[in-house]
C-alpha cells in the first residue's frame, strides 16, 4: 500500500503552483504527459486556494430518465472511507454531455463534511452564491440554472474529466491554473523534484531581471541547463510541416525552419 503525505508534505504542495509540479514530474520522468486539464476545466472559486488531495472519482446523468441510479448515501459512505485528503473527481456521462448544472449548494455542503477539499468536473455547477458561501475550491466547465433527471450512474471506476483519464487513489492538485494528475506512488518524489525547481526558476529571473540584460547572457544560461524536451529531428520537423501546414500561413512567410 502506498503510503500517504503527511500534512506537511501536503501543505508543501499547497505552497507551489500545478505548472511547477507539473514539470517537476516530466523532469523526473524524461517526458511530458498530458496529465492536465484542458481550458474547459476553470477554476470558479479561486479565492478558496488550491486543492491537493485523493481522488474520488464518480459518473453522473442530468437529462437520462433511463439511466441507472445508485444510492447517493451510499456513495456518501464509500467517499468517507478512501484515504483523505479527498478531491471529488466527476463526469457528466449523459447523452447529451454539458446541457445542464447539477452540482450545488446541497452537495457541496455535504462533501465538505465529508472531509472532501475540492471537485473537479465536468458537471455544470448551479447556485453559485451559495457554493462560493461553502468555501469549498470547484473547477468546472461551466454554469447553467437547473437539470433534468440527476442519476448517479457509478463511482470508483476510472472517469474523463478535462480530457484526463483519473482514477481513484490519483493525486489531484488544482489551483487558477487548473488540475493535474500525479500518481500516488510518485506524490514525494514529484515534491522533491519541484521544491529543487523553485530555486532553478529563481536564476532564470535572476538572469532577465539583471540591470545588464542581454539575449546572449540568456543563452548562455539556457546552454548550462538541462531541458526535458527531447531534440526535434530536421526530418520530423519536415514531416509536421508537410501534415500541418495546409493549415498555417504559406511557409515561405516569416521564418521557420
Amino acid at each position: 500500500m502506498i503510503a500517504l503525505l503527511t500534512p506537511e508534505e501536503l501543505e508543501s504542495y499547497r505552497r507551489l503552483d500545478v505548472a511547477t509540479v507539473f514539470f517537476a514530474r516530466a523532469a523526473l520522468e524524461g517526458f511530458i504527459s498530458e496529465d492536465y486539464t484542458g481550458p474547459e476545466i476553470r477554476a470558479f472559486f479561486p479565492e478558496h486556494g488550491t486543492a491537493v488531495g485523493y481522488a474520488v472519482t464518480s459518473e453522473w446523468t442530468t437529462l437520462d430518465p433511463d439511466s441507472p441510479n445508485l444510492n447517493f448515501l451510499d456513495y456518501y459512505d464509500w467517499i468517507a472511507a478512501q484515504p483523505a485528503p479527498r478531491v471529488v473527481v466527476s463526469m457528466d456521462a449523459d447523452s447529451r454531455t454539458g446541457r445542464t448544472a447539477s452540482f450545488g449548494t446541497m452537495q457541496a455542503r455535504t462533501l465538505r463534511r465529508l472531509g472532501v477539499t475540492g471537485v473537479v468536473t465536468s458537471i455544470a455547477i448551479q447556485k453559485l452564491d451559495g457554493m462560493r458561501a461553502v468555501g469549498l475550491p470547484v473547477w468546472s466547465t461551466g454554469a447553467a440554472p437547473a437539470h433534468g433527471p440527476f442519476h448517479l450512474v457509478r463511482y470508483g471506476a476510472p472517469v474523463t474529466v478535462g480530457r484526463v483519464t483519473w482514477r481513484t487513489g490519483d493525486l489531484v492538485m488544482a489551483d487558477v491554473n487548473g488540475a493535474i494528475r500525479i500518481p500516488a506512488e510518485m506524490g514525494r518524489d514529484v515534491l522533491r523534484k519541484a521544491c529543487e525547481g523553485v530555486g532553478k526558476e529563481k536564476s532564470y529571473y535572476d538572469v532577465i531581471d539583471a540591470p545588464d540584460f542581454t539575449v546572449g547572457k540568456l543563452r548562455e544560461w539556457v546552454a548550462k541547463q538541462t531541458s526535458i524536451y527531447p531534440p526535434v529531428d530536421p526530418e520530423q520537423a519536415e514531416r509536421w510541416w508537410a501534415k500541418n501546414g495546409a493549415r498555417l500561413a504559406p511557409r515561405s512567410e516569416g521564418i521557420s525552419r
